[in-house]
């Protein structure tokens, strides 16, 4: 089904209608020119070939088409016979001529005069409107309404590197240097009637305009060869994408590719402006520490700011780091632009998609002031494209100027019954286009690192009277929830909460007992398997029954220090008798490295599925020998039905503009039911307790839409 035309398209469908009716009218004018000077010619000037041709042809087409028409009668024709005086083969004409009063005038042909056809042959042609869309930086793709093998052949007359049949799509694809030849081409058609829809002109211009920096043809070996010699081939077409863009860019590689190694180099390019604010999750700012310590050991000054008392380093010299949470930075904001650093690295950009958090404002004010800024982020756009617009205008202001505009255009944004609403999808592959081109660089594992092994998704559902066990308190919270669903949005929003951690007690104890059972039975392989969870009690009924089985494990959630943090992973990592790491899905998703497991178990799902996929990533990422196995437990009947769906809608969205090639629909599935189920203790009941989010683990209400 066609999507409707938009006011643009329509302005550009009657300029080029008005055009093609004002060539037709020409064509005529200049047609009947012909049609009244071959009327006036003598009849000496006629040849006997010429006219028998014609009067055969005439004679032809009046017989075939021409129906109830009046013929010439015998005794005409024999009058004519009889008068004729011409040797055998003369044409009657020329008797007629030679006895003619005045040769001069013209003669009056006997037969009827033939129906003015040529006007009804011309009411005939087909109409075809012809649509020009953006498909890459560099390439156009030809929609053409409907097919006609006129049009289709004009574009294989196009050179043949400047043309591609896109197979998927069932299309043509073109570059852009051939617009111009293909529109004059179209235009010129003779049995069609052409109407190009064509490229808005502002749209063209986002391409036409960049200017790239030019950049040393030796770079890599001007750097460090602690840095050069690790980075891959993507990795160093990363690194000159952002500096022809003047070091401000966005690196959306997927997870698990090494974009921090790229933007320490980008930055190590500009360090004769330093120092260097790096700005990240709270979780990651000793990690940070240690990328520079292993790839840029030259670098002795870098601080690390844990709290507000912490001062900033007053010594401005190329040798100083500084690396601080998202928190902090609001807290130390007007230090910060008083301080004017002049490179930044906004790590986990997607912090910043909503325009209106004070975080967002912040990191807005000092990319101003600063003239370099590389924004790293494996999930650009975690749940709507439309919160790329606040990214995107971080690293250049000038691209999309309007939120509304860029929102009606991207996002299908239309007024809704309380506010305007942006929560579609639409022009993806335009979106993309410009993105990748302008100030975006993104690369997939499957693309770039072929070696990387595949990762296997299962989804094992879970049922039995152990699930049953619980279900009445289970149903009592939903049933709060979709009552107040339609009431005040607050309780709607409580009662969802509530809904969502009554499935993780409900689910704790099936869990355990799926992962222990069947991971770590007598005799099993040895194996380093991560749990993720999101509920306290959740993470402490796993490690409870871990505990039991005497295996050494680890745990990191938000109470864990970012020092200890690192110790963690470490022994995780170089100690073969740890095998379990317990984790919480946002407090140790992004930022570590625990490549030694060779399986993630998700205890409890999340409703962003970007949470996820960096979570599966700290074990699938370089620096992983084998393949990573992948399971989520979904509680049939629960609120895990609800969120499962809204992960798979939402990743949906996000492969229509290019930002995401995951899909959790091919995953492998599978039922199993658990019938017997422990005593439960009375505290398994009692929700936590509410804590105070930080800026990294605010998942608003908003991801649940």
């Amino acid at each position: 089904m066609q999507r409707p035309l938009t006011d643009e398209e329509r302005a550009r469908i009657a300029r080029s209608k008005a055009e093609a009716l004002k060539r037709a009218a020409a064509r005529k004018a200049r047609q009947a020119e012909t049609a009244g000077v071959s009327k006036s010619v003598p009849v000496s000037s006629l040849s006997s070939s010429s006219y028998s041709t014609a009067s055969s042809a005439q004679q032809t087409k009046q017989s075939t088409s021409l129906q109830g028409v009046k013929r010439p009668t015998s005794d005409t024709y024999n009058s004519f016979k009889g008068n004729n005086t011409r040797p055998s083969g003369q044409p009657i004409l020329s008797s007629l001529a030679q006895n003619a009063p005045h040769p001069s005038l013209p003669v009056k042909s006997v037969f009827p005069k033939e129906p003015a056809i040529a006007p009804l042959f011309l009411a005939t042609k087909t109409n075809v409107t012809v649509t020009f869309r953006v498909f890459t930086a560099e390439r156009f793709k030809v929609h053409t309404y409907p097919y006609h093998a006129s049009v289709t052949n004009t574009i294989k007359n196009l050179p043949y590197e400047s043309r591609s049949y896109e197979e998927r799509d069932k299309l043509w694809s073109v570059k852009f240097c051939e617009m111009r030849n293909l529109e004059d081409a179209l235009m010129a058609l003779k049995d069609v009637n052409v109407t190009i829809v064509n490229i808005a002109p502002e749209i063209l211009k986002m391409f036409q305009s960049l200017k790239k920096e030019t950049i040393p043809s030796n770079l890599f070996i001007m750097i460090d060869a602690t840095l050069a010699k690790v980075l891959f081939p993507y990795q160093r077409e990363g690194v000159a994408f952002a500096l022809e863009r003047k070091g401000r860019a966005i690196i959306a590689d997927e997870m698990g590719l090494g974009k921090s190694l790229q933007a320490i180099t980008i930055a190590r390019y500009y360090r004769s402006e330093w120092p260097l604010v790096i700005v990240c999750p709270s979780s990651v700012k000793y990690a940070w520490k240690t990328q520079f310590n292993t790839f840029l050991p030259v670098i002795s000054r870098i601080s690390v700011i844990e709290k507000g008392s912490d001062p900033l380093p007053d010594v401005r010299t190329s040798n100083t780091v500084v690396i601080i949470s998202y928190d902090q930075m609001v807290l130390k904001h007007k230090e910060l632009a008083r301080l004017a650093y002049q490179v930044l690295i906004l790590d986990e950009c997607h912090l910043l998609k909503d325009s209106k958090a004070k975080r967002t404002q912040v990191a807005t004010d000092l990319a101003k002031i600063a003239n370099r800024v590389i924004m790293l982020s494996g999930t650009p756009a975690l749940s709507r494209p439309a919160e790329l617009f606040s990214q995107v205008r971080i690293i250049n202001p000038s691209l999309f100027p309007n939120y509304q505009q860029f929102a009606i255009r991207y996002c299908d944004g239309k007024q809704g019954r309380f506010c305007f609403e942006a929560k579609g999808c639409t022009n993806s592959e335009e979106l993309a286009a410009i993105l990748m081109h302008r100030v975006m660089i993104r690369r997939l594992k499957n693309d770039v690192l072929k070696d990387l092994p595949d990762k296997r998704r299962e989804v094992i559902y879970l049922q039995g009277d152990s699930i049953d066990h619980r279900m009445d308190g289970l149903m009592k919270a939903k049933q709060a929830f979709e009552f107040n669903n339609n009431a005040n949005p607050k309780d709607s929003h409580d009662s969802l909460l509530e809904y969502f951690s009554m499935t993780g007690i409900v689910k704790a104890a099936a869990v355990s007992s799926h992962v222990l059972d069947s991971l770590f039975y007598p005799d099993a392989p040895p194996r380093k398997v991560l749990i993720f969870a999101h509920h306290q009690i959740v993470l402490d009924t796993i490690s409870v029954e871990v505990q039991k089985r005497n295996l050494k494990y680890i745990r990191i959630d938000g109470t864990t220090q970012s020092v200890r943090r690192g110790e963690l992973c470490k022994s995780f990592q170089e100690d073969p008798t740890v095998m379990v790491g317990i984790l919480s899905v946002t407090s140790a998703g992004v930022g570590i490295t625990l490549t030694a497991a060779t399986v993630v178990v998700f205890a409890e799902l999340h409703w962003n599925p970007g949470t996820l996929l960096q979570a599966e990533d700290r074990a699938h990422r370089v620096g992983q020998k084998d393949s990573v196995y992948v399971q989520y437990l979904v509680a049939r009947n629960t609120a895990d039905d609800m969120i499962w769906d809204m992960i798979q809608r939402k990743l949906d969205v996000l492969g229509q503009v290019n930002l995401s090639s995951e899909t959790f629909r091919d995953a492998e599935r599978k039922h199993l039911a658990f019938d017997k189920f422990p005593k439960p203790d009375i505290s398994d009941y009692f929700l936590e307790p509410k804590r105070k989010k930080t800026d990294e683990q605010d998942e608003d209400a908003d991801d649940w839409k």
